[in-house]
């Protein structure tokens, strides 16, 4: 193994185990918080601890710290309140998509509102610390969270056959980076700078997490695909691909049942047209900038774990499942 795959292999190790480290900390915080209260109906306490994603790394928390610590925050642990809160107001959002998706019953729509008061709740336990102004600020961020992803929602709903700009706000009011970060920031007393500074790394990162999401599904049972979802390089691939390739497209887009014939085809189509490379290529546009306003922050095990995190929008299995598609060796 050559030093630098040996770095690569390590910052990688680095990085899933601080997502562990954070979950290990959070989890029993959640279960304590929750076992405590909802004695009114057993049942439904059940289903809420049924549905949070016990023993599993924890991106969201891990953000509100690394925030905290960009910008010189010790003691992580100081602010478990507010990382277990992103995390809950996240598993919230998820029983919505469902609901939405049309994938669940109706009880998530209970379910995603408690998990959105507990967030809430749990911020409020920052207000006995002596920082009680960025309590407030947190507070504030957490309803943000709210404000931009239910927008993201409803445009998500309503977007169809439409152009790469419309896609781009519903993107923006997805991302819970900037948020998590800006969290982190101002619990830690970040400057103004240095909370601008995190802000927009984090409208960075997380667009182009999504997007590469969103590319990475066609890697994958093409779900976003199936239900209909206009995604980034669906919008590309109808712009830019041939009219024989566009009405297969147009064809299957929304059809919940493919044969692996169809997705085989629509894969190679996606690929093939150049769609995949165009995601992969605007996520990681993202990414460089979020990179240059990362340098300016001083050398650190934190920065470094931000810094990894970037290249997680260019390579996953799901990518290298569509590499079999690329015929030319240039489309990818």
């Amino acid at each position: 193994m050559s030093e630098k795959t040996y770095q690569k292999f390590k910052i990688k190790t680095e990085y899933f185990n601080v997502l562990r480290e954070v979950s290990q900390e959070i989890d029993p915080y959640v279960t304590a918080f929750i076992k405590s209260r909802f004695d009114l109906a057993p049942g439904f306490k059940q289903k809420i601890l049924e549905k949070y994603r016990f023993g599993k790394p924890q991106l969201r928390p891990a953000l509100v710290r690394w925030g905290y610590e960009l910008v010189g925050g010790q003691d992580w642990k100081k602010i478990i309140p507010a990382c277990a809160a992103v995390e809950i107001k996240d598993t919230g959002y998820y029983c919505y998509d469902d609901v939405l998706d049309l994938r669940a019953s109706p009880d998530l729509i209970l379910i995603g509102g408690i998990f959105s008061s507990i967030a809430y709740e749990m911020i409020n336990e920052l207000f006995e610390t002596d920082n009680c102004n960025a309590a407030i600020k947190a507070s504030q961020e957490i309803f943000r969270l709210d404000e931009i992803n239910v927008q993201a929602a409803f445009l998500d709903q309503y977007m169809r056959n439409t152009d790469e700009e419309y896609y781009l706000k519903k993107v923006e009011g997805y991302n819970f980076w900037e948020q998590a970060l800006k969290i982190g920031g101002l619990l830690a007393s970040g400057t103004d700078e240095q909370i601008e500074k995190i802000e927009t790394i984090g409208l960075n990162i997380g667009k182009a997490y999504i997007i590469a999401n969103d590319t990475w599904d066609f890697g994958k049972e093409l779900e976003d695909f199936r239900s209909g979802k206009y995604t980034l390089p669906i919008i590309w691939a109808l712009q830019n691909t041939t009219d024989d390739d566009k009405k297969i497209l147009l064809k299957f887009i929304g059809k919940d049942k493919l044969s692996n014939q169809e997705m085989d085809s629509i894969k190679k189509i996606m690929v093939t047209c150049g769609a995949i490379k165009y995601g992969k290529q605007r996520a990681w546009e993202l990414c460089q900038k979020a990179l240059v306003l990362l340098q300016t922050f001083p050398d650190s095990k934190t920065r470094k774990m931000l810094e990894f995190s970037t290249t997680m929008t260019q390579r996953n299995k799901y990518f290298d499942n569509l590499k079999k598609y690329d015929i030319d060796s240039n489309k990818f």
